[in-house]
């Protein structure tokens, strides 16, 4: 069966549908093969980009089929904000979250009893509830309703989204997640949609295994006996522009930039701005990027020109929910967000998102929050090699974390390879995902984008310059530290090597003094290394990623300090004498 044509009886009616309720003409991607797929009532998984509309492939067939759909998700902004549009368009939709007053719960059960018991109108029937996985996991009392309604056979289809957050293998585990197991044992004729942006053949495997569900079938040829029905769409979205620009290093700085940048491009246009913690505390007290902070500042420096909202896990849900509303309406431009912001939400026009992010995956999600409508719009990630150590900190103790980094500072420096080819390798490569997710109908995996930031760069803007020599003093001078058990973080390293300083870097032993180690720049490596000190970290950070050097972790109960040591390569290099490198 090929879902994606149009030879069903419903499509006509479905498409009336979908103008009528949605105010939308066309299909996009696969929308249509998996509207037709659900109307069928298969079981599905649709891997489809950020932005792609994977909501309409339950919502317009909720609305036509008979019965309820369940909706599972994991955030309260997405809930909220497919909650405003449903009942903008008349769609009688409700949700069951942490927040959710017992009024309302009474309500909504009330309504789901007289459904089960076919009394009441119909008109006042739920169409879809959407919930979060701890609702399913901890509500005897909901789960119960569910059982009801499926023996009255008014349970339509339960759609798990952000489905990947249901195997430890994904870059977003959650463990309510893997509780929604129990769903084809409670309901094995009830049927199941999952969900995702991002989801490669061993998170795929995973969630079919989790879920109870049958080996895939394609949605172009799919087995009419029976299977898994699988669709896909590329995850490349031409109209987004890949940047990556150099972060001062003051936070005072950094907003001055940011300001200025978002006035000259993007004055009175919607966006986000990702940070790395929601308030300054611990290690991120030096950071910039706290959002209460920025948000302060962006308005402050931007003379009110910039209207900013803050969302972070410690707003309450109404607060939460004001945000959106003021943002969807227009009243606040731009929110500055920590990465919960976002996800599943509807707003086509936001034209530019800045970043601050800790791995690609995380990066590609963000950035599809941006241009929804399929107008030009900017993905901006603000880098210095100081990020490093701040997400090293963030990122300790997490499943693949110290991969995933490296993976976004190769991103970062890189200043050559097409962005669009660098998160095809990445993917490709990270997740086995195959590279032919990258192509489109006008271009292959391997074809440049011709509009990021490296593709449009001028060859003459990059000089390039032996640092073989440089190199090699870094790596003497830090064998020297070492043998005097000392230790360096990239700051004092980069330091100390461009100043020459003679009371060296790190520091040696627990006492009260912490000495400090000696180190001859002269004798050990010939002088200090004629680079500026922007240049050394960056330079360290490269030696990083190409295991000239390591990182080593020291955690306490306040903080994570990130050391550097020799890595595997080094010795290659640090066998040479001085003569013999010259």
């Amino acid at each position: 069966i090929d879902y994606g044509l149009d030879g069903f009886p419903w499509v006509d009616g479905m498409k009336a549908k979908m103008e009528q309720v949605f105010g939308i003409k066309e299909f996009r991607l696969c929308q249509q093969g998996v509207c037709n797929a659900n109307m069928d009532g298969r079981d599905i998984v649709c891997v489809m980009p950020t932005g792609g509309g994977k909501s309409l492939t339950y919502q317009l067939p909720a609305i036509l089929i008979s019965g309820v759909t369940i909706v599972i998700s994991p955030l309260i902004s997405l809930i909220s904000d497919q909650i405003m549009h449903l009942m903008d368009a008349g769609v009688k939709a409700v949700k069951l979250t942490g927040s959710t007053s017992q009024s309302e719960s009474d309500d909504v059960d009330n309504r789901l009893e007289a459904m089960i018991a076919g009394s009441g109108s119909s008109e006042n029937d739920i169409k879809l509830i959407y919930a979060t996985p701890e609702k399913i996991a901890k509500s005897e009392r909901f789960v119960d309703l569910l059982q009801k309604l499926d023996r009255a056979e008014k349970l339509a289809r339960l759609v798990i989204d952000e489905a990947h957050c249901v195997s430890t293998l994904g870059h977003d585990f959650r463990p309510d997640f893997q509780k929604l197991s129990i769903l084809r044992q409670l309901f094995p004729r009830v049927p199941i949609m999952a969900l995702s942006a991002t989801c490669p053949p061993l998170v795929l495997q995973d969630l079919l295994n989790i879920l109870g569900l049958a080996p895939i079938t394609d949605g172009e040829a799919a087995d009419p006996d029976g299977g898994t029905v699988y669709f896909s769409s590329p995850l490349y979205r031409p109209n987004l522009h890949y940047t990556v620009v150099p972060k001062p290093e003051s936070g005072a700085k950094v907003h001055e930039a940011m300001v200025k940048w978002i006035l000259e491009n993007h004055q009175g246009e919607s966006g986000i701005v990702y940070c790395f913690s929601k308030k300054a505390s611990g290690f991120s007290l030096a950071l910039p990027f706290d959002t209460e902070k920025l948000a302060q500042a962006l308005e402050k420096l931007s003379n009110r020109k910039i209207k900013t909202g803050v969302y972070h896990a410690d707003k309450s849900d109404k607060e939460k929910e004001d945000l959106h509303r003021k943002w969807r309406d227009g009243h606040v431009k731009v929110v500055c967000a920590t990465i919960a912001f976002g996800l599943g939400i509807d707003k086509g026009d936001v034209r530019f998102v800045l970043h601050h992010s800790k791995s690609p995956d995380g990066f590609y999600q963000e950035s599809g929050r941006a241009g929804r409508d399929g107008k030009d719009s900017d993905c901006v990630l603000y880098y210095r090699p100081q990020d490093a150590i701040h997400l090293s900190s963030i990122m300790v103790g997490e499943k693949d974390g110290a991969a995933k980094l490296h993976a976004m500072l190769a991103f970062a420096q890189d200043l050559e390879e097409c962005r669009k080819l660098q998160f095809a390798k990445y993917f490709s490569h990270s997740t086995s995902l195959s590279l032919s997710s990258w192509s489109t109908s006008d271009s292959s995996a391997l074809d440049k984008c011709g509009h990021c930031d490296n593709c449009t760069r001028p060859a003459s803007a990059i000089v390039k310059r032996d640092v073989t020599f440089e190199t090699w003093q870094i790596l003497k001078y830090l064998e020297e530290v070492t043998k005097k058990r000392g230790e360096v973080t990239l700051k004092q390293l980069a330091e100390m090597v461009t100043n020459a300083a003679t009371d060296g870097g790190g520091k040696r032993g627990k006492g009260k003094g912490k000495e400090k180690t000696n180190v001859d720049m002269e004798r050990v490596c010939g002088g200090k290394v004629e680079m500026k000190q922007d240049d050394v970290e960056r330079l360290i950070i490269d030696l990083l990623l190409k295991k000239y050097l390591k990182d080593q972790y020291h955690t306490t109960a306040y903080s994570t300090t990130v050391h550097f040591k020799l890595g595997d390569m080094a010795f290659r290099l640090m066998r040479l004498s001085k003569e013999g490198l010259e």
